[in-house]
């Protein structure tokens, strides 16, 4: 066996990086450019209703404030009443590649923004090869009697302006490279920062903390909460009108009432915010083009145990965890809030938790001292999830609802979607919606449905609106 040229790995389960340094590293990056544009169309209602009214409204002209990109020109396309006979009940929405060099690689979100500033109807293009000239969005992005029905006319301002709230984001090529020996060793340094700072939180004879978190948790109710739609796949405005494509959903609304924090990506640069107003005056009913520049086409008693270094004292009822005040500021804004604005937390030093469970407590703590979380799965990524949301561990939290997103079934998607919506978890909400409308049949027939129907009948609409939404859109473009 030693004649044979092998050699036996040295790699052990549980062990850290640092124990196996890698021979070499190499990192591939890629450009990425993010950039948005607000578009205010003046008296919208006017346009649905006149029959002389524009066929399309352009935005004005906006570009990237930096980057390798600010020499190109975008603009929005919006057919009030459809760009084509197909889509005659709906709003037709594009963005435009007006001017540049090269052909990109892009996607857009569009969103519309209420009078309170909150997000609705948000949609997500996939990626797209835009040649200058060419446009990208939804032939039927919303149908015109939403604005107009229920509690969806909100998406209308007082005074009948519709806000449009839209994200470029454009990729370049990516590329790989060896990383040189000073920064390998940037590299494996970060590597035993993270692995002395786990020691630090697990050891036991550490004595220079100086947070105690007392974890006492409640019983509680996963579906008690208090509540807070067009689909077709994207397209070219000039491919709608001229062919039958096939529709099938790709998102769904944000929030549904609670404003929105914009996701964050990592590496992006983002770059801007445009700001355009379409005017149209009330008593102008002749056809012509949207005022403004551009018109261009087409988330009390205790025993001392040693059985894990984290729970040092531990009953039934109470876990105990030491920390470090330093380490939970800079890495949670929570928690640097509770430092120092004189909470009751700062005073005695003591985090009392009531709303989880030791072991995510545990998990949280390890991914505050270590960045990594080594046993999060389908069983304890909703809970790891919620804590994650609470101290604003974005990284964390984007981890949890993955792993949520692939153990979706018919059995936990309810809950789920309880969570997506109570934690503003977008991507995920947008997942359990399209899985619901797969397999409404068995799903409604759950007892957690029927819970979900009594206790909260906004959140059960919304799903059912969703789906029919998506079957309509379907049938139009079959």
């Amino acid at each position: 066996m030693s004649g044979s040229g092998t050699e036996r790995s040295n790699f052990r389960g549980n062990r850290p990086l640092s124990s196996n340094p890698p021979h070499s590293i190499c990192v591939t990056d890629r450009k990425v450019v993010s950039f948005t544009h607000l578009w205010t169309i003046d008296h919208f209602q006017s346009y649905l209703d006149d029959p002389q009214s524009p066929r399309v409204l352009f935005s004005s002209y906006f570009s990237p404030n930096f980057g390798p990109h600010t020499d190109t020109s975008w603009c929005l396309k919006l057919y009030p009443k459809g760009v084509n006979e197909k889509s005659v009940e709906y709003i037709s929405l594009f963005v435009k590649y007006v001017r540049g060099r090269t052909d990109l690689q892009a996607k857009a979100e569009f969103s519309l923004i209420n009078s309170r500033g909150e997000f609705h109807i948000v949609r997500k293009t996939p990626y797209h090869i835009f040649p200058t000239g060419g446009d990208w969005g939804y032939s039927e992005y919303l149908m015109r009697m939403v604005l107009t029905t229920q509690r969806k006319s909100e998406l209308l301002n007082a005074d009948q302006s519709l806000k449009i709230f839209t994200r470029v984001i454009i990729v370049g090529e990516s590329s790989s490279s060896i990383i040189h020996e000073e920064k390998k060793n940037t590299y494996e340094s970060l590597i035993s920062l993270s692995t002395h700072l786990n020691s630090l939180l697990t050891s036991t004879k550490d004595n220079c903390h100086d947070v105690t978190i007392i974890v006492r948790p409640q019983q509680y109710n996963n579906l008690t909460y208090e509540n807070k739609s067009s689909h077709d796949i994207p397209s070219s405005s000039s491919s709608s009108s001229s062919s039958s494509s096939s529709s099938s959903t790709s998102s769904s609304p944000i929030d549904g009432g609670k404003s929105s924090s914009s996701s964050k990506k990592n590496n992006n640069n983002n770059s801007g915010a445009g700001n355009h107003r379409t005017k149209r005056k009330r008593y102008s009913t002749n056809s012509g083009g949207s005022s403004g520049a551009g018109e261009s086409s087409g988330e009390a008693n205790h025993d001392e145990t040693t059985s894990t270094a984290l729970a040092l004292l531990s009953t039934p009822t109470k876990t105990t965890f030491y920390a470090h005040r330093s380490i939970l500021s800079v890495r949670s804004p929570v928690f640097a809030a509770m430092f120092s604005h004189s909470m009751l937390e700062d005073q005695n030093s003591t985090i009392e938790i009531t709303d989880l469970q030791p072991e995510t407590v545990r998990a949280l703590l390890e991914y505050i001292y270590t960045s990594n979380v080594e046993e999060i799965d389908e069983y304890n990524a909703v809970e790891i999830f919620k804590a994650a949301d609470k101290y604003e561990l974005e990284f964390l939290k984007q981890k949890a609802e993955l792993i949520m997103m692939n153990s979706l079934s018919v059995s936990n998607c309810t809950m789920l979607y309880i969570v997506a919506d109570l934690h503003n978890a977008n991507e995920l909400k947008k997942r359990v919606l399209n899985f619901i409308m797969r397999n409404i049949l068995e799903v409604t027939e759950s007892d957690d449905w029927r819970l979900l129907v009594e206790q909260h009948p906004a959140l059960a609409t919304e799903a059912f609106v969703y789906s029919a939404e998506h079957a309509a859109s379907c049938a139009c473009s079959s």
